[in-house]
């Protein structure tokens, strides 16, 4: 069904065309017998994943970006995820950079994203987390700072947004690159002082464009300020990725982080030496480049406890998430 709806979507604006989406979610949240029957037919036929005090239902999430404002993640959730990340969220609102921000280049199965942390600030966040179904899903949070370059706000910033959400925060995420090591550190550090009131676990979120030869550096940086895992990989820059679209349809896109398949050869390779050579108690979660079930099941060989998909929800529909679910079931 979604692949004849497809064409029609991919004539809107992207991120109007999503929008559109979010609002048909709303919707849908007073739905109670269409919401039963869609948590009925997409309920994949998985085993749960343990790690530490968290059960995944399943090991497949949908990754932060899609729901940046953590208005629509238990709509979500009945379309079969075992785990999900909303976010980027920040301490105040920001606008993000103007619009169009987000491109479709189909050819390559890729988006093209400069959004730049567009998100409603932590109130509005922090009302909207309040529909959290407990123990329906996992919930994840990617937080930021508004300061990313001054010590003193991102230290105070960060251990805030973690203290504030972690009634429903199942996990946290914090992209790394987002600011500088230095600040990263001083944040890491304030955090680690809610983290033995909270017990929340926090994730480097790496990407596609880490260098392999730094990856000891992130490692030990990671277990120096009690990191609990990864996230491998986000967005690359790598425009020689892009082989089928035509360079016109590239340009168009301009400037901004490539995401979906394109991206799947450099996630496999970070995930791959996560795996051999980051502590065993470190989660590995696989993301950037999963389409289909083939990619899930080779970030699964490659050392992946868990996967995250996003672009696949655009390109294959919500139907991806059970044929994916199953297809990681061990």
């Amino acid at each position: 069904m979604y692949q004849s709806i497809r064409p029609w979507l991919f004539r809107i604006d992207a991120e109007k065309a999503h929008n559109q989406i979010i609002t048909l979610l709303h919707l849908y949240r007073h739905l109670a017998p269409v919401r039963s029957l869609t948590r009925i037919l997409h309920q994949p036929k998985a085993a749960a994943f343990q790690w530490e005090n968290l059960t995944f239902k399943n090991r497949v999430g949908l990754s932060a970006g899609f729901d940046k404002e953590a208005s629509c993640f238990d709509e979500l959730s009945d379309w079969g995820f075992g785990f999900i990340e909303v976010g980027t969220v920040t301490p105040e609102k920001v606008a993000g950079n103007p619009s169009p921000r987000i491109f479709r280049l189909p050819k390559d199965n890729a988006l093209v994203s400069r959004t730049g942390f567009n998100n409603p600030g932590k109130d509005v966040f922090l009302k909207n987390l309040q529909q959290k179904q407990k123990g329906k899903y996992i919930l994840g949070i990617n937080i930021n700072t508004n300061h990313p370059d001054d010590e003193k706000q991102a230290q105070t910033e960060m251990a805030d947004l973690y203290q504030a959400f972690s009634e429903y925060a199942d996990y946290y995420t914090i992209n790394w690159g987002s600011m500088s090591d230095e600040i990263l550190s001083a944040a890491l550090i304030a955090i680690l002082h809610q983290k033995q009131i909270y017990h929340k676990p926090v994730f480097l979120k790496l990407p596609a464009d880490v260098p392999i030869d730094k990856l000891d550096e992130i490692i030990s940086f990671a277990w120096r300020h009690h990191i609990d895992g990864f996230i491998a990989t986000g967005p690359t820059q790598d425009r020689s990725l892009l082989i089928h679209s035509a360079e016109t349809e590239i340009k168009q896109a301009g400037a901004g982080g490539i995401s979906g398949l394109p991206v799947i050869h450099k996630s496999i390779e970070v995930v791959r030496y996560l795996s051999a050579h980051a502590p065993k108690e470190m989660l590995i979660i696989g993301a950037g480049g999963i389409l289909t079930p083939l990619e899930a099941t080779s970030m699964l060989k490659a050392g992946a406890h868990l996967v995250q998909i996003y672009s696949a929800f655009i390109y294959e529909g919500p139907g991806i998430v059970k044929r994916i679910a199953e297809a990681c079931n061990p």
